[in-house]
């Protein structure tokens, strides 16, 4: 259970710990408290850490280093990867570029969310040779700075970049090929499974290699805990203050972190990241590379899945509405057999889904555009980035002779599943001209749906600005820019 640490030329040994146990707590219980704990919710980023990960493309391998919340990983996910925290940037005394950045540019306020900044800079030092403003906002999207001065932070992030021509390579640039030499005698293919006591109880967590060792351990286990990332999994730990029993992971099986690109259609493994799977689904559908910048925080998107997003089956992931609108399907896989469904028919009620005992999300698979589709996506929330949805609208547009032929639409947070509204796809069809469009998609959306209220929005608030969104969509569809619905006075 070896991982690499900071500077470290011999592996660190895990041990037998609580597979419930978080990177964060484990950092902090071994004496690492550079690392601080802010929310425990992945909205903060006190708690970001950098993970170096071999990654092979085209028979070349290479380390990638990316920013993560490490109160939202579980420790044994860092077995055969490389952790560095804001310890291990020093060497010999003398600041990393990212460290010394931030003191020349007065970044540090009250000091608390800097360990944090520092880490997603040295992520981004390692990974570019020069920035600009918006890989800089990309990059720091998941740090929140209580004391409101993002200035001097975004001055060092500039600076350390102005500086590097005059900057010796840091340790983990001059010894990347020692450290990628380690993390390959570290990545044991074999599947890792061990039993924690505690207590009266046992604790059980299991690594498979193989998409056939996962499919039997579910097969022969009734209560298990599915996790490839664990950003949702780990809120249970860390909020509700849960403890699982058996812990499954998928981070080793490598069928189920391929993207295979068809002619056709891409068929993404469940446990790609939505960072690793941006590339490919921004390069078909180029509309979600703004929705995507506001999905979530860089670290998040760094570590967590499609397939964990959509088998969470939250009422408000942005995903699922997106993917229903592009007529996605999973590939479940039993023992076995597999079968392929539509994704809109996953979801069954609140956080219930067809799932069946034993089974997993194998796969997603989108067909690609076909030339004549248009893909408009919203999202509202209270925050601009990094924020959970109010509701969240995706409009698949289907068009012969520059009119709309089809509509496919979705959302989430409109009710207990993300939804597809097929009612107001019929009723756009034939009314999509109709200039009292958003009153009109109101009523059929009333009809529809019967959305919640919680602390984010009003059922009201949420049928309200769905039925605007319409009109949105449409006049976007038609060409215009449209950047605030106030300008429509009849929408008011």
């Amino acid at each position: 259970m070896y991982f690499l640490l900071n500077q470290n030329s011999s592996p660190t040994d895990l041990g037998l710990i609580n597979p419930n146990t978080t990177v964060l707590e484990w950092l902090r219980s071994n004496q690492l408290v550079g690392t601080k704990e802010g929310c425990g919710s992945g909205d903060c980023g006190a708690c970001t850490a950098v993970i170096g990960e071999i990654v092979t493309n085209n028979k070349t391998s290479k380390i990638e280093y990316k920013s993560i919340n490490t109160c939202m990983a579980l420790a044994y996910g860092l077995v055969g990867k490389h952790l560095v925290t804001v310890e291990g940037l020093m060497e010999d005394d003398k600041l990393h570029p990212s460290q010394k950045a931030m003191v020349l540019e007065n970044g540090s306020q009250c000091g608390f969310c800097t360990p944090g900044f520092v880490m997603s800079l040295f992520a981004l030092y390692q990974n570019k040779n020069s920035v600009n403003l918006h890989q800089i906002n990309e990059a720091l999207s998941g740090n929140l700075c209580r004391c409101t001065g993002y200035k001097p932070i975004i001055a060092a992030a500039f600076s350390m970049f102005d500086n590097k021509n005059d900057e010796p390579l840091d340790y983990y640039k001059k010894n990347k090929k020692q450290i990628t030499d380690i993390l390959g005698k570290l990545n044991n293919p074999e599947h890792i499974s061990l039993s924690f006591k505690k207590s009266n109880k046992t604790i059980k967590y299991d690594a498979p290699s193989t998409i056939d060792e996962l499919s039997n351990i579910l097969i022969n286990n009734t209560s298990t805990n599915i996790i490839a990332a664990g950003t949702d999994l780990s809120l249970e730990i860390t909020q509700s203050m849960k403890e699982f029993s058996h812990i499954v992971s998928v981070n080793k099986v490598i069928e189920l972190k391929e993207i295979k690109d068809g002619a056709n259609e891409i068929e993404i493994g469940a446990a790609v990241s939505y960072e690793d799977a941006a590339s490919c689904l921004i390069s078909n559908w180029p509309d979600l590379a703004a929705f995507l910048q506001r999905f979530a925080s860089l670290p998040i998107k760094n570590w967590a899945t499609i397939g964990g997003n959509i088998a969470n089956a939250s009422p408000i992931g942005d995903m699922p509405p997106v993917l229903i609108a592009l007529d996605a399907k999973l590939k479940l896989k039993k023992g076995a057999d597999s079968r392929i469904i539509n994704l809109e028919d996953f979801f069954i009620t609140y956080k219930k889904t067809v799932i069946q005992q034993g089974e997993f999300i194998e796969s997603i698979i989108i067909p690609k555009p076909n030339g004549n589709q248009q893909l408009i996506t919203h999202k509202m929330s209270k925050r601009y980035e990094d924020d959970i949805s109010a509701v969240c609208m995706a409009i698949n547009i289907s068009s012969k002779n520059n009119k709309p032929e089809s509509f496919k639409i979705a959302f989430g947070g409109m009710s207990g599943i993300p939804q597809r509204s097929k009612k107001l796809e019929d009723f756009l069809l034939k009314h999509w001209q109709n200039d009292d469009i958003a009153s009109l998609s109101y009523k059929v959306l009333n009809e529809e749906f019967s959305p919640f209220t919680d602390v984010r929005a009003s059922s009201e608030y949420r049928l309200q600005v769905s039925a605007n969104l319409v009109k949105k969509t449409i006049l976007m569809y038609l060409g215009e820019s449209i950047e605030n619905l106030a300008e429509y006075t009849h929408l008011n």
